[in-house]
């Protein structure tokens, strides 16, 4: 069976004065200690649920070329208000994590094939609704292995994303964040299931986010490829500039993928060695030994993409030195007020005679 694609904390008063010295190093400790970012605010939870109506997360179907397949979806509301759901149809390739991305505008792949009996669902609190679709596979299709997939979207989230927020207003740009569910559904045609990955390319590539190794893959064969271990290290001379070990989720044939890996700092001018190996599983591994250069253009492309903002915090925020030095000498002073304590204290007075 072909691998369907997976879903997206008593006192005396020298004891008092070292008390308050205490309380005052602590304060002090507090005061110039870096502060922590907030933490990004969670996203609300989905209201309403898509399964395949046999249950699960997935759907394969089985047929020849030429025939009409069906099948059927549930659309389920969870919340406890009446919600409109709007479905998609959409292509399913491979996206630049190593995951499924499913494409809705502009259908080139199999998801042309499908049809929907409803694309706009209301649902009223806690119901559900079976949606039925049919596959329409061509003749003169080529493959063992095609892949589609719905894709749901509340439509009052949609318009509140398109409504004017006070953020944008002041910096000129707003987030907004839509919950996108997805079912995958792989269609299964007569044939072998092979799997075959080419690297088409390895250069340091440029954005505004800075620079990155960029891996041009294509996957081949009938069916996808999944769990990809990827090893890499460049080197300058002798010196380790970047290691990198991650995993593909999944690759699908026919699409391609160019896979970014965020460089350490900032390049400099110079050739680099990339060294390492892909290991798709059931595929063949891909040997890596080559060697980039990252040249003046690309230098000057850098500082034009990522300029310095004036006024930013730095990356890492540290505590300056004169603070270090202000608290030993905080310490010092205590050290020498608690032996000055512990002095008087051992002094008995003269007894009288």
């Amino acid at each position: 069976m072909a691998p369907s694609p997976r879903m997206t904390m008593t006192n005396s008063p020298h004891h008092a004065g070292a008390l308050v010295l205490l309380a005052t190093l602590a304060l002090t400790a507090s005061a110039v200690a870096p502060a922590q970012a907030a933490a990004p605010p969670r996203s609300a939870k989905p209201s309403f649920a898509l399964s395949a109506a046999g249950g699960g997360g997935a759907l394969l179907l089985r047929g020849t070329r030429g025939r009409v397949l069906h099948g059927a979806v549930l659309v389920h509301n969870v919340s406890r208000h009446r919600i409109t759901v709007r479905l998609q149809l959409a292509d399913v390739g491979n996206a630049t994590n190593g995951n499924a991305n499913y494409i809705a505008a502009g259908r080139k792949l199999a998801g042309r094939w499908l049809r929907l009996s409803a694309t706009t669902v209301r649902l009223a609190p806690k119901s559900k609704r079976r949606i039925a679709f049919a596959v329409r596979v061509p003749r003169n299709a080529r493959g063992a292995s095609h892949y589609a997939g719905i894709v749901a979207v509340e439509t009052a989230e949609t318009v509140a994303s398109k409504a004017p927020r006070r953020s944008a207003k002041a910096t000129g740009f707003s987030f907004s964040r839509i919950n996108r569910l997805a079912l995958p559904i792989t269609i299964r045609l007569p044939g072998p299931l092979t799997r075959r990955l080419t690297l088409r390319s390895v250069k340091l590539d440029v954005q505004p986010v800075g620079a990155g190794l960029m891996l041009g893959l294509l996957p081949k064969g009938t069916v996808l490829m999944q769990d990809a271990k990827i090893n890499l290290r460049v080197s300058r001379g002798k010196r380790t500039i970047l290691r990198n070990a991650s995993t593909l989720g999944q690759l699908f044939p026919g699409s391609k993928l160019d896979y970014r890996i965020p460089w350490n700092g900032r390049p400099t001018e110079g050739s680099y060695r990339v060294r390492g190996v892909i290991r798709p599983k059931a595929a063949k591994p891909i040997y890596i030994d080559r060697t980039i250069r990252f040249t003046p253009a690309k230098v000057k492309e850098l500082q034009r993409e990522t300029p310095p903002v004036a006024g930013a915090a730095p990356a890492t925020e540290t505590t300056p030195p004169w603070v270090w030095l202000a608290l030993a000498g905080g310490a010092g002073l205590l050290l020498a007020l608690l032996l000055v304590i512990w002095k008087l204290a051992r002094r008995r007075p003269a007894p009288v005679v």
